[in-house]
């Protein structure tokens, strides 16, 4: 059913590893597809209350592999638009998901990577973990709707820092910026999810289900106009060939030539 998702589900509880871990489980179009067609699957599992994502070997997830078409089709503006827009609902999805969610953080947790885990609910960091938006070095800036949604998680200055220094966070320091809930050996990091899950099975399904739709709905607004304009923003930034030089220089391992008008 899946490649780029390994999804292990027992009882009321659902465990989904990225798998490209060749790449880092760097996200390609075809895991993009696939998250998104699993949340449409969670919508409607009425058994499954716990869902936690992890990566598949040493990392949760390295970005996007920019060698996909998982940002465009060879760069064509129009086509960033729409992908733009399955980025949107992925995240939006994930928010919005009536199981409680975890992200158990392994490895690099990069630009989508980030995205994903912020759109969970929980987030546990194993302390062999980092954490980091480098998408302005590459042309891009940090998309899906997630900016809002990391501003609310960190404030405006800590959002800033993230992503226009693009500073690789220690798990430590993810803590105390409140990225994550809690920073916790690689060794144990399984364990101490699923401690967290057999706390939270004690509560009552409804009373959880609630508890969760209340928060988000008490939660500043985030996904209101930014993802009615994004997807344009994204159309013309690839238009400048910001992102296409920005990806050539990262896949040939050479500074990014940002005077366009010269190539």
């Amino acid at each position: 059913m899946y490649e780029r998702l390994l999804v292990e589900k027992r009882g009321d509880l659902m465990r989904v590893r990225f798998n490209n871990p060749q790449m880092h489980n760097a996200l390609d179009g075809q895991m993009l597809e696939e998250m998104v067609k699993l949340c449409g699957e969670l919508d409607r599992d009425e058994q499954t209350r716990f869902v936690v994502f992890t990566g598949e070997g040493t990392s949760f997830m390295a970005g996007v592999d920019l060698s996909s078409d998982v940002m465009s089709v060879d760069n064509d503006p129009a086509s960033a638009r729409l992908r733009q827009r399955m980025g949107q609902d992925l995240i939006r999805h994930l928010r919005d998901l009536e199981q409680i969610t975890v992200a158990a953080v392994n490895g690099a947790c990069i630009g989508a990577g980030l995205a994903v885990a912020i759109a969970c609910d929980l987030r546990v960091a194993a302390d062999d973990s980092t954490w980091s938006l480098p998408n302005t070095s590459l042309g891009y800036f940090f998309s899906w709707a997630c900016t809002p949604l990391l501003v609310s998680l960190v404030g405006p200055a800590h959002a800033k820092d993230l992503i226009l220094m693009r500073r690789k966070l220690t798990p430590a320091e993810a803590f105390e910026m409140n990225l994550v809930n809690m920073s916790v050996s690689a060794a144990t990091l399984t364990m101490v999810v699923d401690e967290m899950i057999e706390r939270m099975r004690s509560g009552g399904p409804l009373a959880m289900r609630m508890a969760k739709k209340l928060v988000n709905a008490s939660a500043p607004t985030w996904f209101g106009d930014v993802s009615i304009a994004e997807p344009e923003l994204i159309e013309r930034l690839y238009a400048t060939g910001e992102p296409a030089e920005g990806s050539s220089a990262f896949l040939q391992k050479r500074a990014p030539n940002w005077n366009l008008q010269e190539r």
